[in-house]
């Protein structure tokens, strides 16, 4: 490890994993820093694996339009295939929320993205997911990504190009004049030109201990359950999210996996599993699909998710701190947009439009 680098990124998720990539292709020197022993262990490793590109923020669709097409096309240095498997999605929306999402799809159009619009019930047939009324958004170029598949691609291809990564490094900012100087690690200073804050849930605390900005991130438990194996689940059906009931489901492993879309408010901590989630798991699954009352449940796990007060990205420069990049507040969108997030950061790190 040398001991001065144009940038140190801290935290290997996916955010932390993208903004090493992408610096590292325009030939910066790049340190990786993550408290953990290996990459991905909290929210980036937890996720569902959706590839989304209809979000009704036009900011954050932007980003998620643009990540989805680097991961269905990957520059040559980041893969040699794509890495999400298309299988569409089914958005489902109704009430008061229509418009908004009605808004979001002509967006999308309007961008180049194939949606179609058709009535949810004919569309959700054989999901087990009862959706008599309402209006479906069909996707068909969204799908489905392993995320360590896509960190590892990000970090493969970053220490190709000369990353240098370093695990069980819990860091803290050295602050110096009112500028970020670098990092303190176990082993010892390392200097930087930037440091790029990617620390997910943490991020704020690392700041906030250095005297930046105080920014009140707010995170958010949320379980996913994996019904294990059963018969007739079709492995390329889309995946479904009903938006106004909050409950999606997609295939997984001959089975299904289910988000009752719980959004508890959680300090930062290695999120765990809790019992009563799978009941509130259960009155979900009751009342939206009955068909898959009946069976059990395998798996379950939960992550974080992390969100600035206005619910957008939180990404660049420190206002009170000079050598300091916000890369955070990703909110669980990080699976698809985290490529293009890592682009729009090494863009304005390096100098450029």
């Amino acid at each position: 490890m040398k001991r001065r680098y144009d940038a140190v990124v801290i935290g290997a998720g996916l955010a932390g994993g993208a903004f090493a990539w992408a610096l590292a292709r325009r030939g910066r020197s790049v340190l990786l820093v993550e408290r953990e022993a290996r990459p991905g262990v909290h929210a980036s490793g937890r996720n569902a694996g959706l590839v989304r590109r209809i979000e009704a923020s036009s900011a954050i669709a932007r980003l998620s339009r643009a990540g989805a097409e680097l991961l269905a096309a990957p520059p040559a240095d980041l893969s040699p295939t794509p890495l999400y498997r298309r299988t569409g999605s089914l958005l489902l929306a109704r009430g008061p929320e229509l418009p908004t999402w009605e808004a979001a799809v002509a967006e999308a159009q309007a961008a180049g993205v194939e949606v179609e619009r058709g009535p949810a019930g004919d569309w959700t047939q054989g999901s087990g997911l009862q959706a008599s009324d309402g209006v479906a958004f069909r996707t068909p170029a969204d799908g489905v990504a392993d995320p360590h598949e896509v960190l590892s691609a990000y970090l493969a291809s970053a220490r190709s190009q000369g990353a240098e990564v370093a695990f069980e490094a819990p860091a803290s900012l050295i602050v110096a004049q009112g500028r970020v100087a670098g990092v303190e690690l176990p082993s010892g200073r390392v200097e930087a030109e930037w440091v790029v804050n990617a620390a997910g849930p943490w991020a704020a605390e690392l700041v906030e201990a250095a005297g930046g900005l105080s920014l009140e991130l707010q995170s958010y438990r949320r379980h996913l359950f994996y019904t294990g194996p059963l018969a007739g689940v079709p492995a390329d059906a889309p995946w479904i999210w009903d938006l106004e009931r909050g409950f999606y489901l997609r295939p997984e492993s001959s089975g299904w996996l289910l988000c009752a879309c719980d959004h508890e408010p959680r300090p930062p901590e290695d999120a765990q599993a809790v019992s009563d989630a799978q009941d509130r798991l259960a009155l979900k699954v009751a009342a939206l699909a009955p068909d898959l009352v009946d069976h059990p449940i395998a798996r379950a796990w939960a992550g974080l998710r992390t969100f600035a007060p206005d619910q957008r990205f939180v990404i660049g420069p420190d206002p009170r701190l000079g050598g300091l990049f916000w890369a955070t507040g990703l909110g669980g969108h990080g699976l698809t947009t985290s490529g293009a997030v890592g682009i729009l950061g090494a863009r304005a790190i390096c100098g450029e439009s």
